[in-house]
């Protein structure tokens, strides 16, 4: 057993199993079904289409026809603008799993393997958002043949074994079953909440605050694959329940939050 080993059955010990049901009941409100036989009949927005572009990339003034705002000088920016996410992903270049493991242990992992910190806060130091690889692509280099569902492990910097479902299943469920829309990335990965984890020493705080954390972890990995020259796009457009069970997640456990898509696009390196 690691020294870094946590049994579930330790946390659920402390949880309030009233907080638990309200919380899932709450989360499973977020589902809804993502599949191209279904796209007629589901939908999250009630805008109208033609609507929606004058409601993007604006920002939300408080107080509204007043001069109250102090300009900024530009010359204070001294960041990287992050790339636009990816689309039209191409996978003609193969892929090393050596560029795949940059990505994780930079994203997730210390640089020191003595240390338990990560490179994203997390409330009471719970970590209770897991990271789920999942391969998309066959042609990538170096691949374990038998596996193509991995749990990470950030303190072990290691690679658990979960699920042998092939790519293209894979791909259909994370993608929502329309996989046009994103053309063939190579890898995702998927960030799941442990309720039991996130729940047990924050009650309904600690959901609140694993939500944030999975926010910072894809934006982490985000800023490390603009660095080491793979695109990325974080996508919600999935059935849950699909996704869980291609995985092979227990849904009792584990939900999947966010999925993030990784490889070239077309009109990036696939053009070489």
């Amino acid at each position: 057993m690691s020294k870094h080993e946590l049994s579930l059955v330790e946390v659920t010990h402390y949880t309030d199993p009233d907080v638990l049901d309200i919380v899932k009941d709450f989360h499973v409100r977020g589902n809804f079904a993502s599949l191209p036989e279904f796209s007629e009949r589901t939908f999250v927005s009630a805008v109208p289409i033609t609507q929606l572009e004058k409601f993007e990339n604006k920002e939300v003034l408080f107080r509204p026809g007043f001069s109250s705002v102090v300009n900024i000088s530009p010359s204070q920016n001294f960041s990287c603008e992050r790339l636009p996410s990816g689309i039209d992903f191409c996978d003609r270049n193969k892929l090393s799993v050596r560029t795949i493991e940059k990505l994780l242990v930079n994203a997730f992992s210390s640089p020191d393997p003595t240390s338990v910190r990560r490179p994203y806060p997390s409330g009471g130091a719970q970590y209770p958002i897991e990271v789920f690889l999942c391969r998309l692509s066959e042609n990538t280099e170096n691949w374990q043949i038998g596996t193509n569902v991995y749990h990470y492990l950030p303190l072990s910097q290691a690679l658990e074994s979960v699920a042998t479902c092939n790519t293209q299943s894979l791909y259909r469920s994370l993608s929502g079953g329309d996989s046009e829309r994103l053309g063939r990335p190579h890898f995702a990965l998927v960030y799941c909440v442990i309720f039991e984890k996130a729940l047990f020493k924050y009650r309904y705080r600690g959901y609140r605050m694993a939500l944030m954390e999975a926010g910072s972890m894809y934006q982490n990995a985000g800023l490390v694959a603009d660095q080491i020259g793979l695109r990325n796009r974080v996508w919600a457009g999935f059935t849950d329940s699909y996704v869980a069970k291609t995985m092979n997640l227990d849904q009792r456990t584990v939900a999947p939050l966010i999925v993030q898509f990784f490889g070239d696009v077309t009109d990036d390196k696939c053009l070489q």
